[in-house]
């Protein structure tokens, strides 16, 4: 799986938009969304046709003009609708007719105060600190806001915040009220604009929906760490403390989904069948999740038995029962929830590449059908019972181009196939990219994965009306600097971890250096990942071929889940490169069946990358589909295809994996045509125990470029 980007960030949103990098210790960066055939208003346009800001008089609201003291008390008192004040209460010498009410309605309200002098300073620029001041009381009602201060660590002038502005800068930046600035501070003596009123107006304005997602979690629930940054990233712990310091900014109208994938992927998880995925899930308080096609590995009694047991509802509404025609019946299609008295309807989709991703035996009898058709017609079920805002949350995956911004995959195609009014956000998983933006209108996320980021997605909702009227999304880092780990949920890890401890921090071998996924020829063929023979595909196939004693050993490059560092590689670690419970099976095919399988293209790179044991080829990425590889031997050099001559003399003995196996899985169908696969070793015990051998002979596990795979257009 790949991983990518995102746009526009708000609240705890640490958006890596087209740099995917960081300046300094922090760095931020925003983007327009794409365009959208779906007109949108605009912040001023919103606070205007709500009755907060007027113009002067020539229909310019002069938006990039610093706002003044009086100007932005007039927008708070128009918009707060702040109770009539006793004129005489304010006296200040330095106020204009049309200042003195609203200034003597914010100073009753205790949203602001005069100087010493007895003047007001009606015509000074207001700060951005001192309007996230003024904007905080409004919406706490004077009270000083309770709100974690760590989310200022992401500020590289954090420092200079005044002491007394912080808890309301903190609570104003988790309620996405500013836009972070691309130097990464964040300025608080800056002056702001009538523009960034408007759009600071908006929780006060309207209701607010803050949706943070999360997707293919991969049962990684330990705190990870990022060694560029040198710092703490993910862990659910950490996303349990960031769900929390949005529900105390807005407790009543937080939603928290899951896009699919969560259970499957590390010991931890992988020993209970995901149980401390949903445990720790549980104790987040999800309101939904997706079904993705990783929840089918460990086999649909597994996924329905755990659907019964979660604690939240897990959801498929596109996953039809082929005897039956109509959906299955061990899951539901969607669920209502309320939040701040709005009905939100949250509707699960899993994607539709769930038949080529998943292992056929596991989803016999099952289809995944496109969800298009079925989000309308559950779309207007849903409006039909009363929901106010309907919500998708899915395993379909998106990509978002690095320069344009623009997305594209199923999450677009969603969006672009409903019509407005249909859908009010969309979630999505299964890419392992970075989404974020607006598409027809739709605000669509996609949180990379392992808890390496959230998705947040903001609905700002008509009170009268309860309609969504603007909407923004982003990503949320997930430093561990930036908020405080629940405690709970970090003891419930804790007491996991130590049920595997002496298995997973058994030594199997050591590293000599790094081993990665990337192609051996990463650095001369533009940086493309997938593009044939790889460390760790040499390697496992290696130990493939050794335990099953055939002539060559397939297995595909999605099926490495993680790269290796150089030192000790423990059970634990070489379990997070195999972390699905594959195991070899082993038949006979022909040449011809052979070279299909080699030809066969990464549907990311467009390139060949199965990874291979036994075999040296050459082939050239110029020539036609199925006309690349040129020579194909075994190791020993007898022909398999040379001088375009297939070797009818004989056929091979073969292994790959169970998945592959079966003829749908990432596209290899060549090995369907084989009849007689027999079981043998779990993948992952087959590498334990080859990497056990080179321990034992008092060797390191080291691998080089044999030259088992020549591409010929790089050498020429």
């Amino acid at each position: 799986m790949k991983k990518t980007l995102t746009t526009r960030l708000t609240a705890l949103a640490l958006v890596t938009v087209l740099t995917s990098s960081f300046a300094g210790s922090l760095a931020f960066a925003e983007t327009a969304a794409p365009s959208s055939p779906v007109s949108m208003k605009s912040d001023m346009r919103l606070a205007i046709d709500n009755g907060a800001i007027e113009g002067y008089g020539d229909s310019d609201y002069r938006g990039a003009n610093a706002a003044t003291r009086a100007e932005v008390v007039t927008m708070i008192n128009r918009a707060a609708k702040l109770k009539s004040a006793d004129l005489g209460s304010v006296t200040f010498t330095d106020l204009a007719n049309w200042q003195k009410q609203a200034v003597a309605n914010a100073v009753a309200a205790k949203l602001i105060s005069g100087f010493a002098d007895g003047t007001f300073h009606p015509n000074a620029a207001v700060t951005r600190q001192e309007l996230a001041e003024l904007i905080v009381k409004v919406v706490t009602g004077g009270q000083l806001p309770k709100v974690n201060e760590n989310v200022l660590n992401y500020f590289k002038d954090s420092s200079s915040i005044a002491k007394e502005s912080r808890p309301y800068v903190a609570y104003a930046v988790i309620s996405g009220i500013f836009t972070p600035t691309l130097d990464g501070n964040f300025n608080p003596t800056a002056e702001v604009t009538r523009d960034e009123v408007a759009k600071a107006l908006k929780p006060i304005l309207f209701k607010v929906v803050d949706i943070l997602t999360t997707n293919d979690i991969h049962g990684k629930i330990e705190v990870g760490f990022d060694k560029k940054r040198n710092q703490g990233q993910g862990g659910i712990e950490t996303l349990g403390g960031i769900v929390t310091d949005f529900r105390a900014v807005n407790p009543k109208g937080t939603v928290v989904v899951d896009g699919g994938d969560a259970w499957q992927g590390t010991l931890i998880s992988n020993t209970t069948n995901g149980q401390s995925v949903m445990d720790t899930m549980a104790q987040v308080q999800y309101d939904a999740a997706a079904i993705g096609n990783h929840e089918f590995d460990f086999g649909r009694d597994v996924l329905i038995d755990n659907i019964k047991k979660a604690k939240f509802p897990i959801l498929g509404a596109n996953i039809i029962d082929d005897k039956t025609g109509k959906r299955v019946d061990w899951t539901q299609p969607y669920v209502i929830v309320e939040k701040d008295g709005l009905k939100i309807g949250i509707i699960g989709f899993a994607t539709p590449q769930t038949t080529t991703t998943t292992k056929s035996t596991n989803i016999e009898g099952l289809s995944f059908v496109n969800p298009i058709p079925m989000a309308k017609e559950l779309s207007a079920e849903l409006r039909a019972k009363g929901v106010d805002i309907i919500m998708v949350t899915s395993h379909l995956p998106g990509e978002q181009n690095q320069k344009s911004a623009e997305i594209i995959s199923e999450l677009a195609d969603l969006a672009k196939g409903t019509g407005n009014g249909t859908l009010d956000a969309i979630v999505g998983g299964h890419s392992h990219m970075r989404v974020a933006g607006i598409v027809n209108g739709i605000p669509v996320v996609e949180a990379q994965s392992w808890l390496y980021a959230v998705g947040h997605i903001q609905l700002f909702v008509d009170k009268s009306t309860k309609q969504v009227v603007s909407s923004n999304a982003s990503l949320l880092e997930t430093y561990t600097n930036l908020t405080t780990a629940d405690a709970k949920i970090h003891q419930t890890v804790e007491d996991y971890k130590a049920k595997i401890s002496a298995k997973s921090g058994e030594v199997e071998v050591v590293a000599a250096e790094p081993l990665t996924r990337k192609s051996f020829r990463f650095a001369v063929n533009g940086g493309v990942d997938r593009d044939g023979a790889s460390q760790l595909g040499n390697s496992i196939t290696d130990a493939m071929r050794a335990s099953e004693k055939s002539d060559i050993a397939f297995t595909n490059i999605g099926g490495i889940r993680a790269d290796v560092d150089k030192g000790e590689l423990t059970y634990s670690k070489m379990f997070e490169v195999f972390p699905f419970g594959n195991y070899n099976v082993t038949g006979t095919m022909t040449a011809e069946q052979i070279k299909k399988a080699l030809e066969v293209t990464d549907k990311y790179s467009n390139l060949p990358a199965i990874q291979f044991s036994g075999l040296k080829v050459e082939w050239d990425s110029t020539k036609p589909l199925g006309e690349k590889y040129s020579k194909i031997t075994l190791v020993d050099g007898t022909p398999i295809y040379v001088d375009g001559k297939f070797n009818t003399d004989r056929t091979f003995k073969v292994t790959t994996n169970d998945f592959m196996a079966t003829g749908s899985g990432d596209g290899f169908t060549v090995f369907g045509e084989v009849k007689d696969w027999k079981d043998g070793a779990i993948m992952l015990d087959a590498w334990v125990k080859y990497a056990n051998s080179l321990k034992t002979a008092g060797k390191e596990l080291s691998v080089q470029d044999d030259g088992r795979d020549v591409r010929l257009d790089l050498k020429k």
